[in-house]
């Protein structure tokens, strides 16, 4: 499956929002995937996430430019 610009930007922010929840919340254990694992172990993850989400948005964005000026030629 190719990443497209909207399914980046939304699981950047859900991402986000898992991030800032935990940091808010600031449990001793959090889960995922169904395991306990450590809270930085969590935030790293998700800080993962956001970095490839990022990542993407930005290699897509420059094809996009790449080939809009292809086609003007």
């Amino acid at each position: 499956m190719k990443a497209t610009k909207p399914l980046t930007i939304v699981v950047g922010i859900l991402a986000l929002g898992a991030l800032l929840f935990n940091i808010y919340e600031n449990p001793r254990v959090s889960h995922l995937f169904g395991k306990e694992i450590d809270d930085w172990l969590y935030r790293v993850f998700w800080l993962v996430v956001i970095g490839l989400c990022v990542y993407n948005y930005i290699y897509i964005d420059r094809n996009t430019l790449k080939n809009k000026s292809k086609s003007k030629r």
